[in-house]
């Protein structure tokens, strides 16, 4: 059995919290977890599959207010976990006793239960992971990822970004098309929350990017209200950086 840590109030091991953190840079997003992993009769509606290791809960709520996350950041979320590595999957109430959540399961890792083995399997069979048998509805082009792999390819994700790498991304962006912006879109709002320096401002950035999209604004006018959250806070950090040298 590897390492069990506790992070984030709950129990997982170092590669699922590798993977969580790989997760997050994709998205830009910070995930709040409610289940973790090694919690064997823990929550009943989760039939086993948190009794080892590599199985995480991911809330879809506003932890402030309450309120579910918009379709966008919801299906964000479970992209930026498959991408990585995981079994990943949206519950929802209709599905079983439990409140709105992405349940994921971290694939290759040697301490999963028979249970989230299991999930697995169904994932790569193209189902929901359910004892309904339903069909998968989330995108399948990363089924075969690994965090091995993920990781290989993405040697430098840890670093922050430099502010000529935003913009390039800002130059990149006016080119995509809407599926390819919203991809550089996470790239640079999580540029700028690596210079935010409370949780607040960067809940809040995300907030705005999200409720501007929710109205119908285009991608750019989410990006200038998540930007206009971070500018003032940038332009302090700026200057503390100035006086000291």
């Amino acid at each position: 059995m590897q390492t069990i840590l506790n992070y984030r109030g709950v129990r997982l091991n170092q590669r699922t919290i590798n993977m969580i953190e790989g997760a997050e840079f994709v998205c830009g997003l910070t995930f709040r977890l409610t289940q973790g992993s090694y919690n064997p009769g823990g929550v009943q509606g989760s039939a086993g599959t948190h009794d080892g290791g590599g199985a995480v809960d991911i809330a879809l709520k506003d932890a402030r207010t309450g309120a579910l996350f918009p379709k966008v950041r919801r299906e964000r979320i479970r992209s930026a976990t498959r991408q990585v590595g995981f079994a990943s999957w949206i519950r929802d109430p209709t599905q079983g006793d439990w409140p709105w959540h992405l349940h994921a399961i971290a694939m290759g890792d040697p301490d999963l239960s028979s249970a989230a083995r299991n999930q697995v399997t169904d994932y790569k069979n193209g189902r929901n992971g359910l004892a309904s048998n339903g069909p998968d509805d989330g995108p399948r082009k990363w089924v075969n990822m690994t965090w091995e792999k993920w990781e290989k390819a993405h040697p430098g994700w840890r670093e922050p970004f430099t502010a000529a790498q935003y913009e390039n991304l800002m130059k990149e962006m006016k080119t995509q098309d809407m599926a390819n912006r919203q991809e550089i879109r996470g790239q640079a709002l999580w540029m700028l929350r690596y210079n935010a320096q409370t949780v607040d401002e960067r809940a809040h950035a995300r907030r705005a990017f999200d409720d501007a999209i929710a109205a119908g604004q285009s991608l750019e006018q989410a990006l200038a209200a998540a930007t206009a959250v971070m500018s003032p806070l940038n332009a302090a950090l700026a200057e503390a950086a100035k006086k000291n040298g």
